[in-house]
């Protein structure tokens, strides 16, 4: 695995199309068992790794860390899926940028590590909110993208009794 001090992270685009040394604010969330600097990370990361469907190379790169980290602290929480799903998603959509070939099987390894830790999660205790994106996570990981998205838009209480309406 990439570590977070490697250079390597200060020359990725995030998903405003700018650099963005995401590396940054995964070692707050290494170095830190405050909950408010975790949400202040996760609130930075979701605001510069995704940007109107933009995804780019620091958001790929990002997913096995966040993983990583998560897991290590465990500190499940609905971001790590919601985030990492989302950007799978956005991979495959609009003009974001390939995956790197060298970078295959280390973004590989972090979906499946994803995948992992959501069908953990799954077997716990937790509301609905992450619930709903382990599940999304899951399907997306397996790459039901689609279905990844769908499960995401249906945990908004109003577009699901919009939905169930119509059946």
């Amino acid at each position: 695995m990439i570590t977070l001090t490697n250079k390597f992270w200060a020359k990725l685009d995030g998903g405003n199309r700018q650099i963005y040394d995401v590396s940054i604010p995964l070692i707050k969330m290494e170095q830190s068992s405050d909950p408010a600097v975790h949400a202040a990370v996760w609130e930075e990361l979701w605001n510069n790794l995704h940007n109107q469907g933009n995804v780019g190379l620091a958001s790929y790169m990002a997913i096995p860390q966040l993983v990583r980290i998560v897991k290590e602290k465990n500190m499940i929480d609905w971001n790590v899926f919601a985030l990492c799903s989302l950007i799978e998603q956005k991979r495959h959509e609009n003009n974001n940028p390939d995956l790197p070939a060298e970078a295959q099987k280390y973004y590989q390894d972090g979906l499946t590590a994803l995948n992992d830790l959501a069908l953990e999660a799954l077997k716990t205790d937790q509301e609905d909110t992450l619930f709903v994106s382990a599940l999304a996570a899951i399907a997306t990981c397996s790459g039901r993208t689609r279905l990844g998205n769908a499960l995401i838009q249906l945990e908004d209480e109003q577009v699901l009794e919009e939905f169930l309406e119509q059946f």
